[in-house]
């Protein structure tokens, strides 16, 4: 009887026992599935995760894990380039085979090298299945931004009496005596489209195409780029001097529609063409508050050689009302570590009240350098004339430096000299007109560009290797207010 309830004690036991190792099973795999799931979530932006509960589906960037070393930088563009590529081809190869699987949830998919990542919209079940997978690092909206405007008057040609107050200002006419003009530099003009017909700009436009429309013309339906664009390389053909870099030539990529707004994609897109194409440097007067999606793209574009320059944004002091707080201020793309950001001055070397203060969220200092930004005259892109009156914004100021750029690039090739974004973006730094708090703010910068300074630290007076005087409207009408 003894025996018999041992017995059956024992066996109760190892009934016992299983029932909890069963238990411990379901556990740990319910456990390891829920940790599989919230690792996934991580993954997926909280913005993202809001418009799968609100719509059918959503336009995401995929940012793969496997993304291209800084060692590009030791490369040269070309190799760069082809190493980027084919990184990105390999590690996208099975996330690719699976949104052609899956091409019912999957649309207007997109692949990108310039960053590892693929853009598509897809269905929610689709982008939780993606957040899952080891490939993939994060999922970011492929999100809205606007182009940092002013607003504009048109006036005839016969109004224009101060058009290139500003370009004397920082120095670029003392810079085009020595026939450094931008000759031989490639200015990537990411914005609505350029008017290509422009007598100050025509014939200098070396590539074009419309990532916001998905078609080859880039025709402006604003006015914003083709005010940018003649504030880079405008020549004066049109009896203004407005361009810092007169005979620079110009990638027209519209990444913007008329009513100012950008998607990240068509920026992405325009980035990476404007690489492709062999940019020297990529001008971006535009930007967004919340969005740091580009730096990995931005990154491999300088390490690749090319310089970056964008707007620091319109949120200062008596800036746009629906701006962020102190310490956010700064728009992406400036705010990266690889970007020159530029804040915007008036021609008395006065901050303007509009423009975005530092520091970034991490506290770096920013603005990189400051330009001029206040009324500035440049192309009209519905005629053949200028505008001017109120455009005013970091939007105006960006093509100053990036015009300056332009001419430190021009006169380096000139002295058989190679320089790095690094390099430029010290340079212009190192030779500014200190203004604000001694050394480097958060307002200022380093200070207001002086483009005759930069050069001149060069160490070698520049040749003279072209006659400036040949320019119509160039630096002597410009030198002499005509």
């Amino acid at each position: 009887m003894i025996i018999a309830m041992s017995r059956t004690i024992t066996c109760c036991n190892r009934i016992v026992f299983k029932y909890i190792a069963l238990v411990v099973l379901v556990l740990i795999i319910t456990s390891s599935f829920s940790m599989q799931t919230e690792a996934a979530n991580d993954k997926t932006a909280p913005v993202v995760k809001s418009r799968m509960a609100e719509s059918g589906s959503v336009a995401v960037i995929i940012i793969m894990k496997d993304q291209p070393s800084a060692s590009t930088r030791s490369l040269s563009k070309g190799d760069a380039i082809s190493s980027m590529k084919v990184q990105a081809s390999g590690s996208q190869k099975s996330l690719n085979a699976l949104l052609k699987e899956e091409k019912g949830d999957a649309k207007d998919v997109k692949q990108f090298w310039i960053v590892n990542a693929i853009a598509v919209k897809a269905s929610p079940g689709l982008i939780k299945k993606i957040a899952a997978r080891d490939d993939v690092e994060r999922i970011e909206l492929d999100g809205e931004l606007r182009i940092l405007e002013g607003f504009s008057a048109r006036v005839s040609q016969g109004q224009v009496d101060n058009a290139t107050d500003e370009i004397k200002h920082i120095n670029a006419t003392d810079v085009w005596e020595f026939g450094i003009d931008g000759t031989g530099i490639n200015v990537s003009v990411l914005d609505t489209g350029i008017y290509r017909l422009h007598p100050d700009i025509a014939g200098r436009i070396v590539k074009e195409y419309d990532f916001a429309n998905g078609d080859a013309d880039a025709s402006d339906d604003h006015g914003h780029g083709t005010h940018v664009a003649g504030t880079v390389a405008g020549n004066g053909s049109g009896g203004t001097a407005t361009g810092v870099a007169p005979n620079a030539s110009i990638l027209a990529g519209k990444v913007c529609y008329g009513n100012g707004t950008c998607s990240t994609r068509a920026i992405l897109e325009g980035i990476e063409w404007s690489v492709d194409n062999r940019a020297d440097i990529i001008s971006l007067s535009l930007g967004s508050y919340d969005s740091s999606i580009f730096a990995d793209a931005i990154n491999n574009a300088v390490n690749s050689g090319v310089v970056v320059i964008a707007a620091a944004g319109n949120c200062g002091p008596t800036g746009n009302s629906n701006c962020p707080p102190l310490g956010e201020t700064i728009a992406y793309p400036a705010a990266l570590e690889n970007v020159i950001a530029v804040g915007a001055t008036d021609i008395n070397d006065v901050i303007a009240g509009f423009s975005s203060r530092g520091p970034t969220a991490d506290g770096r200092i920013k603005p990189d350098v400051s330009a001029p930004g206040v009324t500035i005259t440049s192309l009209d892109y519905a005629s053949s004339g200028y505008v001017s009156a109120d455009w005013s914004g970091t939007s105006m100021a960006t093509p100053h430096v990036s015009g300056a750029a332009a001419l430190l690039l021009h006169a380096a090739n000139t002295l058989g000299i190679s320089l790095t974004p690094s390099d430029i973006k010290n340079i212009l730094k190192n030779t500014a007109v200190d203004l604000g708090a001694e050394g480097n703010d958060n307002t200022y910068g380093a200070g207001r560009i002086d483009v005759f300074a930069a050069i001149k630290s060069l160490d070698t007076a520049p040749a003279v290797s072209a006659n400036p005087t040949s320019y119509p409207g160039g630096y002597q009408a410009a030198r002499n207010g005509d």
